[in-house]
């Protein structure tokens, strides 16, 4: 259970990270990106309750000697990124990759917000209104979590 008495797992993204918090609020969980400094994402994470996602080594350091939930990525590679979430949460969470990997509709990939669907496979966020559908782009995103999950896998074996 988390520091505010949910279940899901909310994340905080560093700076260098937008295109990863992208990905994770398609996966449907709750990702805030900011540019602040250190200090204050550290503080943002703890109060809360965020996992902190993080490519600077320094900020991962402190953020864990603070107490905070942090995961240290590469500052490149979307799918290694996002299997070392999928691990994370697995361990930490008991979340199966499975589940993580799974693309829902709850969240604009844009602002953060959540979608209302408003048809058949269609859906628009309800803070910016941007609009989603299921279309070709759905094909590209499953491969890209396909490929993560034959990480994981890879992973596993060793």
């Amino acid at each position: 259970m988390r520091r505010d008495g949910s279940r899901e797992a909310k994340f905080l993204m560093d700076s260098m990270l937008g295109r990863l918090a992208r990905w994770v609020r398609m996966l449907g969980y709750d990702s805030l990106y900011s540019s602040e400094n250190d200090d204050t994402l550290l503080e943002m994470a703890l109060r809360e309750g965020r996992i902190l996602v993080t490519s600077d080594k320094e900020l991962h350091r402190r953020a864990v000697a603070r107490g905070a939930e942090s995961i240290l990525v590469p500052i490149e590679g979307t799918e290694d990124q996002l299997a070392l979430i999928a691990e994370y949460l697995k361990l930490r969470h008991g979340v199966p990759h499975g589940d993580f990997l799974r693309v829902k509709p709850v969240r604009c990939s844009i602002c953060n917000g959540h979608l209302v669907q408003t048809w058949k496979n269609r859906w628009q966020c309800s803070s910016c209104g941007q609009e989603y559908w299921i279309g070709g782009h759905w094909r590209n995103i499953s491969r890209t979590l396909s490929r993560v999950e034959g990480l994981l896998s890879q992973r596993a074996q060793r």
